[in-house]
């Protein structure tokens, strides 16, 4: 089965080494207040439920850190089959397991206590698409209360989530890359980040090699259209004046002109003996156009081509 990106995050996440114990105590709060406790048979009460191993793994040891109750991992199949779940759960009682959340309403202070909060809340309510596809972000969280207090924390953070209604549950999501990558790296998901980052240099790089193409394209269209219209003038002087009839300044751009329309100015210069810059190819062959426009001029004649002569 494959793995998706959101999971290899919460593996990465789980494995985040534990610095503080205001973090650990942080980041726990908010996997308590947005996990379901339903109570056990037995007074038992039910930390967290879910099929995820390393998230499971994560809650034991920060709730054995952090607590100060004992705690047990239990793994069952639904059904005796399918995929197994696992209920991290302490024995001490749900009672014991409310007072200590209530005891903790309030929002962390420091922000490394806010970012073991938004990770936390990321193991248990966060998903993020993968860098390839479109960029999301998101906390599937249920209740007004806790989606204003982890808003909160987020633009505490430097965060800016948008809010947005999910059936019963509200949405705290970012679209932002630069803003998901800032906020996998302050959960800590550094290869996560670096697999976003990857993502993003590859995308740029694509779009401005797919600029400097179209960019070389157009350059060369209007090179060659150039060329053409230069061609064209100069075919109209040799037959109403003659090759004698231009200056011998002139002759050798205008030949060289004749046989290579789709050349380059640079390209052009570089061909005449001696050579000659692109400012000067480019002067001469102004000179034929105006002396074009001239000899029309006199001869009465209107052509289309010759409004766009300094094109």
């Amino acid at each position: 089965m494959a793995i998706s990106f959101s999971y290899e995050t919460k593996e990465e996440l789980a494995r985040v080494k534990k610095r503080r114990s205001c973090c650990t105590e942080a980041e726990l709060v908010a996997i308590l207040r947005l996990a379901k406790l339903p109570p056990l048979p037995g007074g038992e009460g039910v930390l967290l439920v879910t099929p995820h191993a390393a998230t499971a793994r994560r809650v034991y040891s920060l709730a054995r850190a952090a607590l100060g109750l004992p705690v047990q991992v239990n793994t069952e199949r639904r059904g005796g089959k399918g995929r197994p779940v696992f209920k991290v759960l302490t024995p001490a009682g749900r009672e014991a397991l409310n007072d200590w959340l209530a005891a903790r309403k309030g929002v962390p202070e420091h922000q490394c206590c806010r970012a073991a909060y938004l990770r936390g809340t990321f193991l248990v309510a966060g998903s993020v698409n993968k860098p390839a596809a479109t960029h999301h972000l998101e906390f599937l969280i249920e209740g007004e209360e806790e989606a204003a207090r982890l808003k909160d924390i987020m633009q505490h953070l430097d965060l800016q989530p948008r809010l947005s209604r999910r059936q019963r549950s509200l949405v705290l999501y970012l679209k932002d890359s630069e803003q998901i990558v800032r906020a996998l790296s302050l959960m800590g998901a550094h290869s996560a980040v670096l697999a976003y980052e990857n993502v993003l240099i590859f995308k740029e790089m694509r779009n401005r090699v797919n600029r400097l193409v179209n960019c070389e394209t157009a350059n060369l269209s209007k090179t060659v259209e150039t060329g053409l219209r230069q061609v064209e003038n100069i075919r109209y002087l040799v037959a109403t004046l003659g090759w004698e009839g231009l200056p011998a300044s002139l002759q050798e751009i205008a030949a060289l002109r004749l046989q290579h329309p789709e050349a380059s100015l640079k390209e052009l210069g570089e061909m005449l003996v001696p050579p000659v810059g692109k400012s000067g190819v480019n002067h001469r062959l102004r000179r034929l156009e105006n002396l074009t426009r001239q000899v029309r001029a006199r001869r009465g004649e209107t052509d289309a081509a010759d409004d766009n002569l300094s094109g």
